[in-house]
This record gives structure tokens, C-alpha cells and sequence, in this order.
């Protein structure tokens, strides 16, 4: 099936990115509606909704990150993360705080 509505081109550019440390990764078959939640399926620890708006400006709805939140089995440690593109095609990631606090932490210590 090619892939070609507006909606889409955000979820095949995170996929596309992500490849490069894991090599399985797709956007979701039916856009995280047929059986796979979220709209990247990925092996790297990330859950992932894409959004797009036709505005200069990005808002988080609440209940968006919240289904993406409960999305998440109870033991398991994904990491939710929101990803909107506006209609300037410029395109943000959205993290909880302390999810992004911990990360940034882990990384520079690491170097």
C-alpha cells in the first residue's frame, strides 16, 4: 500500500529516522488502529503518537497524551513521547519532564 496522505509523512519520517538503531522500524499498520497501538512500532523503548496541524502553532491535548499514556502495559518500561508538525512542517517531540530530566542525565554522564 503506498503511503502518500498528509497525515502520514510525519509517522514515515520518525519511522525513517529511527531505522538508522533499529532496522525493523515501520509506521503502524492502520496507524495504530489494527491491533498495534501507537503510530511507530519500534524496538527501542519508545511509544509513539504523531499528530500534524494545519496552524502555526502546536498545542499537547491532554486527552492525546493521556491515551498515549494508558496505552503503555503497566510492566513495561516504553517511554511515551508525542510527536506534532505544524503546518510550517516544523515538528517538535514532547516528553513528560522527569522522563526527559532522567534521559538528558543518563546521557551526560555517560560522555
Amino acid at each position: 500500500m503506498k503511503r502518500n496522505k498528509e497525515w502520514q509523512r510525519l509517522e514515515d519520517y520518525v519511522a525513517e529516522i529511527l531505522k538508522e538503531i533499529d532496522k525493523q522500524c515501520r509506521p503502524s499498520k492502520g496507524s495504530g488502529n489494527a491491533g498495534e497501538s501507537g503510530d511507530i512500532k519500534n524496538n527501542v523503548g519508545l511509544h509513539i503518537e504523531c499528530k500534524q496541524r494545519k496552524t502555526k502553532n502546536v498545542t499537547i491535548n491532554i486527552d492525546v497524551w493521556n491515551k498515549l499514556k494508558k496505552e503503555i502495559p503497566l510492566h513495561c518500561d516504553k517511554l511515551p513521547v508525542l510527536c506534532l508538525e505544524n503546518k510550517d512542517k516544523k515538528r517538535f517531540a514532547v516528553l513528560n519532564l522527569n522522563d526527559f530530566l532522567q534521559m538528558f542525565i543518563r546521557l551526560y554522564k555517560k560522555s
